[in-house]
């Protein structure tokens, strides 16, 4: 199978599965990116507006970066640095919280699965368990630049679509709001195409499973 077909197959399948347990690991995989640069960014009291390009355009070249890396030789080993950065994450989140959650089993599972892969030498499936992590950050964006304006454009209930997800209520794109009076939905919209050029370029030509 192409890489770009196995990309799209499993960006949808994240997308459909996003608010249950079964994406834990890959959703907290995008989490620790955003909350990273998030806090990096307001650590300096970046203005709202700024921050929220900024953070957008640093997850657009996470994307890009992990694709590239994808496309290596030793490609495979990527699913196991993925799962380990998202228990990590996990981990710690859990312990500003002191508690745990449903999610700790599948973020332990996915790492669990990285790691088998890794000593069967199962670099296919390897393969399509990175994908999974890496376009977990596109679909989070998908999220917080497309759905959260949309949502708010329309005046709609964040847990309109409970049954398969929740809207967050505020996202990157909540901090840009309506720029130069922009509504706020086409600035989103732009980022969100911006971030599909390279993914959609980068996602071609790597290794086929």
């Amino acid at each position: 199978m192409k890489s770009g077909t196995r990309a799209l197959i499993v960006s949808i399948a994240v997308f459909l599965l996003w608010g249950t347990v079964l994406t834990g690991p890959f959703r907290y995989f995008a989490y620790a990116f955003r909350d990273l640069y998030t806090w990096f960014i307001d650590a300096f009291h970046t203005p709202a507006v700024l921050s929220g390009f900024i953070i957008a355009l640093l997850l657009i070249l996470t994307a890009a970066v992990l694709l590239i890396l994808s496309a290596r030789k030793n490609a495979h080993y990527l699913a196991g640095i993925c799962a380990l950065l998202s228990m990590a994450y996990y981990v710690l989140k859990c312990l500003q919280n002191k508690s745990f959650d449903s999610v700790s089993f599948t973020v332990t599972a996915g790492l669990a699965l990285a790691l088998l892969f890794l000593i069967l030498q199962a670099d296919k499936a390897c393969l399509w368990l990175a994908d999974a992590y890496i376009f977990s950050i596109p679909v989070l964006m998908f999220f917080e630049l497309v759905l959260t304006p949309l949502f708010v454009t329309v005046h709609a209930s964040p847990d309109l679509l409970s049954v398969l997800f929740t809207v967050p209520a505020e996202s990157i794109a909540t901090r840009i709001g309506s720029l130069l009076q922009v509504p706020l939905l086409i600035w989103s919209i732009f980022l969100f195409a911006l971030m599909l050029i390279p993914v959609i370029y980068l996602s071609k030509n790597r290794k086929k499973t």
